[in-house]
């Protein structure tokens, strides 16, 4: 871990303070793990929104996702036959 230093206005550190002190846990610890789910949120709103745009390649348009994997699982030497 790595030390940083961050100013925050005097009434947003009483909040934090306050909801930290309620889950029992270190300022630090509770600015830490917001950080953690934030950067999380985004990182799946940036993976939903590339599902959400990507469009298949002309080639697969009609062909089943599913049946497609299964049958290239079928010819793998590591995991299948």
């Amino acid at each position: 871990m790595q030390r940083t230093q961050i100013y925050f206005e005097q009434t947003t550190l009483q909040e934090l303070k306050t909801i930290a002190s309620d889950a029992n846990i270190s300022v630090s610890e509770f600015i830490r793990r917001v950080v953690k789910k934030e950067i999380k949120n985004q990182n799946k709103e940036n993976l939903n929104h590339f599902l959400e745009t990507m469009k298949p390649l002309e080639s697969f348009v009609d062909v089943d996702a599913t049946e497609y994997v299964q049958g290239l699982r079928g010819k793998s030497r590591i995991i299948g036959g």
